[in-house]
């Protein structure tokens, strides 16, 4: 952590919550100092000029002081609101997965090099949510060239479909790679064999892929297809882009799933609280746009 009294740094809001009158203490997550809680006073007030600067899951420059137990917001500036993660329930459910999984790992005033790179993956997967279903204006002739979403992307349930559920599977091996604790996926932990291309096993108590024959008689793996062992490689070491255009049917990405939330709760000796609220929104939704 910094010597001065004052220091400056980006931040992303994890989490928030009221106390006093007109008071917030946020816990940000910063690519310097790991997590840092700090309170933002009169915040609540209407007048506040931090209000706008300080929301949930967006992206701010803040300038803090040191304080007796929490540090002290004296400025902030908004970069990347990510408003659409507060206007949608199933992308605020997602965003709110992510933030409680990159603080469960977070430590708290970590200078480390793993903050930044856990903070890149943060901004990456708020981003790509924040930007789920939205599609790119039409461009005028001489005008920039404009990115526009494949059709997956722009379609106006997107968040409901099979990109916002890959995409949060590339947030949690992404998190998990970054602090050494993503599952083997190229090798069998057992014999250390090289996964030939067929349906292997997969094994959160023993770290990772198993080939046939050691999985044969361990009744704590699961099996897994190829095209899943494929995708679970791609969505750790790309960007989160590929979370589109991945094409995967719904057992393979139950089985991911499944085998990844696993292997968090193995890690973590615990499960994620947001894992019931995405449950319970895809038990919530038709069958046909559940994806079952």
């Amino acid at each position: 952590m910094p010597t001065e009294r004052i220091y400056r740094t980006h931040a992303v809001v994890l989490r928030r919550h009221n106390i006093g009158e007109a008071d917030r203490v946020l816990t940000l997550f910063t690519p310097t100092y790991g997590k840092v809680r700090a309170v933002a006073k009169g915040v609540r007030r209407m007048k506040s000029r931090l209000a706008g600067h300080v929301e949930l899951f967006s992206r701010v420059d803040v300038l803090l002081a040191h304080g007796r137990s929490l540090d002290i917001v004296t400025q902030a500036e908004v970069r990347d609101p990510f408003r659409a993660l507060r206007g949608d329930l199933w992308k605020a459910a997602y965003a709110s997965y992510v933030a409680e999984l990159v603080d469960r790992f977070a430590e708290e005033r970590h200078d480390g090099p793993e903050s930044r790179i856990l903070f890149d993956v943060l901004v990456g997967a708020l981003g790509y949510f924040d930007r789920l279903g939205i599609v790119a204006p039409a461009v005028a002739d001489g005008a920039p060239a404009v990115a526009v979403p494949p059709p997956e992307v722009s379609a106006p349930d997107a968040a409901t479909g099979p990109a916002a559920r890959l995409a949060a599977r590339a947030a949690e091996l992404k998190v998990l790679g970054a602090l050494g604790y993503a599952p083997e996926l190229y090798v069998c932990v057992r014999c250390m064999e090289r996964l030939e291309p067929v349906e292997n096993a997969i094994s959160a108590s023993a770290g990772g892929t198993l080939c046939p024959r050691c999985a044969r008689g361990d009744g704590t793996c699961r099996h897994i297809s190829v095209s899943s062992i494929k995708a679970m490689r791609l969505l750790r070491t790309e960007p989160f882009a590929i979370a589109s255009r991945l094409r995967l049917d719904d057992r393979d990405l139950r089985d991911i799933e499944l085998a990844l939330r696993a292997h968090l709760a193995v890690t973590l000796e615990r499960s994620l609280r947001t894992t019931d609220v995405l449950d319970r929104l895809r038990a919530a939704l038709p069958r046909d746009s559940a994806g079952e």
